[in-house]
């Protein structure tokens, strides 16, 4: 009995003194993307008028930019994503489209649970969550079919200062 509780003790400090001394890897941070060239071919491609953020801090990162043409959201639209990780680590993106509004937003809300509406610079936003994901959102549908959804796990004020900062793009 001795020995095999020697043998259990002895294997139980081989696998402690190897948890300890192997470092755990660190999570990768994100590369930060140029989304410049996304928002340019934005300007000549949407056939509405296209909005990017202006003014957001140097403290936003941009880790995410794609445009699309078609695709998933049918044939004649212009869709762009741009993501963006907030000083704090969490994560705010741009979805803009020309794609059918109701479904449109409903797929990037995740079928959020509708809250009281927002106003920004004049304009009212619909907020809604979906707490399941640690996900919250803003939307807005605008002049020629122009769709807007701002969301992510990023906290309301930080959904609203990236709402805040879109301005029209210049085609």
């Amino acid at each position: 009995m001795l020995r095999g509780g020697a043998a259990a003790l002895g294997c139980l400090l081989g696998a402690v003194i190897i948890v300890v001394a192997v470092p755990m890897p660190h999570a990768v941070q994100p590369a930060t993307v140029s989304y410049t060239a996304d928002q340019a071919k934005l300007a000549r491609l949407a056939p509405y008028p296209a909005v990017a953020p202006a003014g957001l801090p140097a403290s936003w990162q941009p880790v995410a930019s794609g445009l699309t043409v078609g695709g998933a959201n049918g044939a004649g639209t212009v869709t762009w994503q741009l993501g963006f990780m907030t000083p704090d680590g969490l994560l705010a993106s741009l979805e803009e489209s020309n794609a059918a509004a109701a479904g449109f937003i409903r797929r990037m809300t995740n079928d959020g649970t509708v809250r009281p509406a927002v106003v920004l610079n004049g304009q009212t936003w619909s907020r809604s969550d979906t707490p399941s994901r640690g996900q919250r959102s803003l939307s807005f549908t605008g002049a020629a079919g122009l769709v807007v959804v701002v969301t992510g796990n990023a906290t309301w004020a930080q959904l609203r200062q990236l709402a805040a900062s879109l301005r029209p793009v210049a085609g």
